[in-house]
This record gives structure tokens, sequence and C-alpha cells, in this order.
């Protein structure tokens, strides 16, 4: 191998003035070292950053899923059975899946969300906190999920959930309107929850759940009187179940959530979680607000109300701006205050 020489002709040992190796790695190794931290710090690349090892020398990548950008923020996404969806696995149509944002610091940190790619027609909802999403698409495309996020010490990160998506499953279920809230069992669910405790469906007494089987085998649901009758036949792939809300009877006070649903065929084991609110009794009851009064206080019973067809925008803004409402806002969440909405229809 020939050595690299100057413009004279020297050797660089020799252009060095006798300098031994272990000086020259002394005198400019930090400078290296130093270069390359702060490209560790200040550089960002698609996938997570860098990092430099000073034992091996070695400039690597923080990321590689396209998941963690920052840091440690990252989101990963569940199925309605509240299964860790794999990275690079298409969204089914017509399946809501849950996206949580976890880093160190995320219970006080800023949170923006937002579609930065959306051929898959997806729909994105909030979830219970400002950590957590619900998005459903139903069209064959790609979608792509950011949030950024600002911690209370100054860092801020971002976050990209790129996917492809699917058509919606092509089934008689139809989608869900202002009184039906579709919800379909995932293929492969087999002998699993259908959903999990996390993501519960919402529904509203006076709507119905319809239940659609997108699964190979067969499913049926087990009540016990509640949310709605027990199903009695077996419901196979393509076929659905009408459960129809008529009161919150079996409720867990606190979540809404309605105990003892699952499926029969299988056992307690495959869960089903509906979470039912009832906009008639949240409207009238006055434990709502800390002044002790109810919506029906001001504003008449349900059915002869002065604000018969308000929309959940309207009454949450009144909420926020109209002093005498002022007691409703640390007591009605937004699901509740869509349940008097529906109510008021």
């Amino acid at each position: 191998m020939n050595q690299n020489r100057d413009d004279h002709g020297k050797s660089v040992d020799e252009a060095a003035e006798g300098l031994t190796r272990a000086p020259l790695i002394k005198r400019f190794g930090f400078l290296f070292l130093a270069v390359a931290v702060s490209t560790s710090l200040f550089y960002t690349n698609c996938d997570g950053g860098f990092k430099y090892d000073p034992n091996s020398g070695q400039l690597s990548s923080l990321g590689g899923d396209g998941t963690q950008p920052s840091g440690d923020l990252k989101v990963t996404t569940f199925s309605p059975a509240g299964m860790v969806v794999p990275e690079g696995q298409s969204f089914e149509g017509g399946v809501e899946y849950r996206l949580v944002a976890t880093a160190t610091g995320i219970e006080t940190a800023s949170l923006a969300w937002q579609l930065t790619e959306n051929t898959g027609n997806c729909v994105m909802r909030n979830g219970s906190g400002p950590e957590t999403r619900y998005l459903q698409c139903d069209r064959s495309g790609r979608v792509s999920v950011q949030t950024s996020a600002t911690f209370s010490d100054g860092r801020q990160a971002v976050a990209s959930v790129p996917r492809t998506t699917a058509d919606l499953i092509a089934d008689s279920c139809g989608a869900s309107t202002a009184d039906r809230v579709v919800f379909r069992i995932p293929a492969a669910t087999g002998s699993s929850p259908w959903n999990s405790s996390s993501s519960p469906v919402l529904a509203f007494v006076g709507q119905t759940v319809r239940i659609c089987n997108n699964d190979s085998r067969g499913h049926r649901l087990h009540t016990g009187g509640n949310p709605c009758p027990h199903q009695n036949n077996t419901m196979m792939n393509g076929q659905f179940y009408d459960c129809s809300i008529s009161s919150t009877a079996g409720a867990n006070a606190t979540t809404g959530i309605v105990g003892g649903t699952y499926d029969h065929d299988i056992g307690t084991n495959a869960a089903f979680y509906v979470r039912v609110l009832s906009g008639q009794a949240l409207y009238a009851d006055a434990t709502q607000s800390t002044t002790a009064q109810s919506c029906a206080s001001c504003h008449n019973g349900l059915t002869n109300s002065t604000k018969r067809t308000r929309t959940f925008a309207q009454i949450k803004a009144a909420i926020a701006a109209v002093p005498e409402m002022a007691g409703y806002r640390t007591l009605l969440t937004d699901d509740e205050i869509r349940a008097i909405a529906y109510a008021l229809r």
C-alpha cells in the first residue's frame, strides 16, 4: 500500500516531525469526539438521529422503525383487541385502531397530532387523553400520522407512523350513522377478545351497536340482558347482530363499561367491551355541575327543552363561554356532552 505524501513528497509520518501515533490521537482525538458528539446532539435523521460510540468509533442510528425520531418519543398502534399492530402491517378498512404516544415526561408535554398523508380516506378522533388518538380508514392507499411533542424542559420531538391502508371490508354491515355504531370483529380474532377495556365501543342510549363478524370463525354475543338482549344464534363470517342500547343497566358507575359481555361460543376470555352513556340521564343529573344544577334546571325537561337540536360543538362552546354554565367545565367529559347532544336530537 502506498503511503500518503504531502506536496513535497514527504510521508504523513515524516511531516508530523516525528510525532508518534499516540500523541496524534491525544491531540486530535478529542476534537473528533467533540464533533461526533455534537452531531449526535444536534443532527436528527428520519429514523431517530445518531449516536457516537467512543469505544468502537461507530456513528449509528438511534431509530430505524420510523416511530422514534427524537429522544424516546414513539407511537404504538393497537388493534381493537388491544394487541400491538407490528410496523409495516396494513390498516384494515373499517377497523378503528388506537395510537398511543409515549416518552419520558409525556405526562406534562404538549402534543399535537395531524395526518401528514391521507390517501386512505382516514378519520382521526380524540382519545381519553392528549396522548391517545383513534384512526379508521376505508380506502386503499396510505396514511401517515404525526405527533409533535414539546416537553416541559423545552425539548421538542416528532414521531411519525406511516401505514398502507385497505378498502372498506365488503360486507352487509354498512357504515356507522348517527343512530348506529358499527363494530367489526377483526379477522384472525379467533378465541381472543374482540376489543380491549382501554378501547371500548362507545354507544349512547337509543343507538344500536351493529356487530359485524369479519373473522373466519363464528361468534355470538353473550349478555345478561344488558346492554342489549343476548344473541340467540352464532353469526358466521359476513353476518351481523344489532345490539339495541336501551339503558345503562349493568354499566360501571365510573367507567360506563357494561359487565358480562363476551363471546358465548368461546367463553369469558373472549371479552367484548361496550361503554354506554345516557344523554337523557346526564341532561337531568344535577351532580354533573359544581352548582348542583342540571341542564333541565334552566332549559326545561328533555322533551320540551329550549335547547333541542343543539350540537356537541354548540354545547361545548356554551359551557366554555357562558358564566352560568361554568359549573360543568370540570365535570362533563366530551363523550358525555356528545351523549347529551344525541339525546337533544
